[in-house]
């Protein structure tokens, strides 16, 4: 890969992750040859902004303890040049999901300048990319 294919991948992945932190993620940056591209999560929210906390109880030892615990909203993000994933990565997106461990695979791109996120659910074992997302948050709350 030449410099100039470097920097052009390296200024957009800096662009979806300056995108992601703007609506409140914490974001991680894999190596080069790691996928995907982006680890993503932020505490759950309702429409007004206020996070999300369960109150759990624990008994050790005959002793009740409360405890509050956030629940996290977990994305991983591959950046792309288009919305498509070769045939390797669906795969692995999918043992992702099946796994459980992420709430949401999404895949970054860009159209005529303008950010895109499509994300990847199963349906019955199946990969279904969506249309481009209003916003980023998983299918199961819009």
């Amino acid at each position: 890969m030449d410099s100039k294919s470097h920097k052009i991948d390296y200024n957009f992945k800096r662009r979806v992750l300056e995108h992601l932190k703007g609506h409140g993620f914490n974001c991680i940056v894999q190596p080069k040859s790691l996928f995907p591209d982006i680890l993503a999560w932020r505490p759950f929210s309702n429409s007004a902004g206020e996070f999300m906390a369960l109150n759990v109880q624990e008994n050790l030892a005959g002793k009740i303890k409360q405890k509050i615990l956030l629940p996290f909203y977990v994305s991983f993000i591959e950046c792309n040049t288009s919305k498509h994933l070769g045939k390797k990565k669906r795969e692995a997106a999918k043992l992702l999901l099946e796994e459980g461990r992420c709430n949401a695979f999404l895949i970054a791109h860009k159209k005529d300048k303008k950010l895109l996120f499509h994300e990847i659910i199963l349906d019955e074992k199946e990969i279904i990319i969506t249309k481009p997302l209003d916003k980023i948050t998983p299918s199961y709350i819009q």
